[in-house]
């Protein structure tokens, strides 16, 4: 699982090839499947790799377009990633397995007519096979496209295999054209040979497009491929090693920064720059300076309303992946992907556990643990420096795709238990966490986290990212109720989702609570209380009844009546209590909204409790005096204290008097002051004073 770090500007020039296998010691001129290695020069039989050997028979005639080293070159190590690939490059393959391998030949109907009705083989005078560009060629490479690529088909694709056959013709490069055209020579439409159908595609290679060949791909397990992150910014491709990240030696602590100009950012404004003197944190950003310390990654979400389960979001699950009705059970029929939970955590101890059902195959596999958003979708839990996982078989550890040996060996039957423990966040940690977060409105795309080179560690590894580490953070397994010990320590500050790994066909039932077969230690780590994510639930309140006409008509024509101002009404109702209403929780403290009433001259609560205090209606001096001068007031009536789903401050939740003439505000027949919070920043609302200002709800 190595990933080295190979830019484009670094690859090796090409050896020269020698026509022996390293592995098998046999001549492989004549074979069809071999790829040469860029150490010794060897042209090795795919079937004799060892890091192949699970999808061999999916790689493709001539196709050699692999970075690779082999065994003896790397003592054991090997190395096999996949190049980018042109369009040419993929016309080229295409032609040759066309050519060489009858058996690979498109078969079926077309029902769409999407490929045309005429196709190969065809032979002429100059003994070449020839096909048809789209019965032959574009109807291979569309079932094969994941194969070359992970990127998605454009509505012109057909046309840019029909481009690529058309420029490397012999026609249009008479001396080293790959390509004869089936219309300049016979006037047949449409169809296209090799003009040496022996030659590997990549023979065709320049010097400078050899040296220039990027590496884009790693390779699961069934042989798909994962696309290998790049870092934003820079211009190259950076790639992984297999240095496991060091700590930044404790937690980094970073000044607000703002991003590339024109990009908006959670933090507010008055902060240096990234890059700038005096800046001391990572910052949020499109583009940044060579030197930047970076990493790309995609903005937090709030968790949303109701209970945690296993979400179906293209944010949080795989395409692939099923999550059946009941939202627990999750598979995968195909190679490694991922799917995390709906509800997320930021610090304290949280819980929850997996149930290993029969597999759908008997290959399959599994790989559970707990990532950040930003973790990798197309890839297992654990490929990134944003995912910490452990294997079922063999029982292993995997962080930024760097395995070692962990724990037990879990299968059908077995019930895992993972355990996360986050610290409490210090100032800096919670406005870093509050930068990354998306804000409604805006397009969700990725962003680029940096921070100055000069902050990076000493000696570090060149991947280590800039994110902060967490002192006392740690992740620790439980089998069937026995502790395995912690698998990881020292996390990376982020928004952590359980997370499950699925490999053809490896089947798991989510437990996220609040009943678990084998129950966690009751706290952790400093009496920490262990909760279940299902206690992230939590549910906005239904809004407030608005006053229907015919009510405020009544009351208009009550108050004409008595020739009494509206404002002034002399009996209010006594007012009735206001639940408190639960505003979005806090992650790390309890989440369950409450609904509390308590007198108005009950005291101030711990914050475990919170008190919505009655408001006594105006005297009747104070009444009068309203009436006859007439005071200007303030504009806003007594509305509950939230403004766009934010929870306004203490102050601005006292009652407030109409800005209007008393005589435009129409009567109500009681008032209350709402509050909304949570048990971790409960907030009393203001308790009668000896002479309150009257509200404009009760005038």
């Amino acid at each position: 699982n190595g990933e080295d770090v190979v830019m484009k500007d670094k690859l090796l020039p090409k050896v020269k090839q020698v026509s022996k296998c390293s592995y098998c010691e046999n001549n492989s001129a004549e074979s069809l499947k071999t790829v040469p290695c860029l150490g010794c020069g060897s042209r090795c039989h795919i079937d004799c790799i060892q890091c192949t050997a699970k999808f061999k028979d999916k790689i493709l005639l001539g196709d050699d377009f692999f970075h690779f080293k082999c065994a003896k070159c790397t003592d054991g190590n090997e190395r096999f990633r996949r190049y980018h690939l042109s369009w040419v490059d993929v016309v080229h393959i295409t032609l040759f397995n066309l050519t060489h391998n009858p058996a690979a030949r498109p078969l079926g109907t077309d029902p769409a007519n999407q490929f045309g009705g005429e196709h190969g083989p065809q032979e002429y005078s100059d003994s070449h096979v020839y096909f048809h560009y789209k019965a032959d060629v574009a109807r291979f490479i569309d079932q094969h496209w994941s194969y070359f690529w992970t990127k998605s088909r454009g509505e012109t694709w057909i046309n840019s295999a029909s481009s690529a056959l058309s420029t490397n013709s012999t026609e249009n490069v008479p001396v080293d054209g790959r390509f004869e055209s089936g219309k300049a020579k016979y006037n047949k439409n449409g169809m296209w040979a090799l003009t040496d159908d022996l030659r590997f595609p990549s023979s065709y290679d320049s010097l400078q497009q050899q040296k220039t060949r990027t590496i884009m791909y790693t390779f699961a397990e069934d042989g798909s491929l994962i696309e290998l992150r790049t870092q934003a910014g820079n211009g190259r491709r950076k790639r992984r090693t297999e240095a496991t990240p060091k700590a930044a030696g404790g937690r980094a602590k970073k000044s607000r920064g703002g991003g590339a100009p024109g990009t908006p950012l959670a933090g507010h404004g008055g902060y240096a720059s990234p890059g700038a003197a005096g800046s001391k944190r990572g910052a949020r950003g499109r583009r940044e300076a060579r030197s930047a310390w970076s990493i790309s990654m995609w903005p937090d979400i709030d968790n949303p309303q109701g209970p945690a389960h296993m979400s179906r979001e293209e944010t949080h699950a795989a395409a692939q992946f099923v999550i059946e009705s009941d939202r627990q059970t999750v598979w995968n029929d195909k190679g490694y992907r991922m799917a995390k939970a709906s509800h997320g955590v930021e610090t304290g101890a949280w819980y929850f556990e997996i149930q290993v059902l029969e597999p759908v195959r008997p290959e399959a596999n599994l790989r559970i643990g707990w990532s950040q958003i930003s973790g990798e979708l197309q890839a297992p839990c654990g490929y990134d420096v944003f995912s910490y996982s452990v294997r079922a078989n063999p029982s292993t550890r995997f962080h930024a795709a760097i395995g070692s040996p962990y724990g037990e060996e879990f299968g059908p039957g077995d019930i895992l238990g993972m355990l996360i423990y986050l610290p409490a966040l210090d100032d800096d940690e919670k406005q870093d966490l509050a930068d990354r977060k998306w804000r409604p409105g805006e397009r969700y795309r990725q962003f680029t986290y940096s921070r100055p080179e000069s902050q990076r560690p000493l000696h570090a590894d060149n991947e280590l990212p800039p994110l902060p580490v967490l002192s006392g953070s740690e992740l620790v397994y439980f089998k069937n109720g026995k502790c395995l010990g912690p698998a990881f320590q020292k996390l990376y500050l982020g928004k952590y989702y359980p997370a499950i790994s699925s490999y053809m066909g490896g089947k798991v039932k989510v437990n996220l609570g609040p009943d678990f077969k084998y129950p966690p230690p009751s706290a952790w780590n400093n009496d920490t209380p262990i909760r279940p994510i299902s206690d992230l639930e939590y549910t906005l309140p239904d809004p407030k009844p608005e006053p229907t006409e015919p009510a405020a008509k009544a009351e208009d024509a009550a108050a004409d009546k008595m020739d009494i101002e509206p404002a002034a009404k002399a009996e209010p109702k006594e007012p009735e209590s206001t639940p408190v209403a639960a505003a979005q929780p806090a992650v790390g403290q309890d989440l369950k909204p409450t609904t509390t009433v308590a007198p108005a001259d009950a005291p101030a609560t711990n914050g475990s409790e919170a008190v919505a205090a009655e408001v006594p209606p105006p005297s009747e001096e104070l009444q009068t005096k309203l009436v006859i001068e007439s005071q200007p007031v303030a504009e806003a009536a007594a509305e509950p204290a939230m403004k766009d789903g934010l929870v306004m401050s203490e102050e601005s939740a006292k009652p407030m008097m109409s800005a209007k003439p008393v005589e435009s505000a129409k009567p109500v027949e009681s008032a209350a002051v709402p509050a909304e919070t949570t048990q971790s920043d409960a907030v009393a609302a203001p308790t009668a004073q000896a002479d309150p200002e009257p509200t404009a709800s009760s005038t």
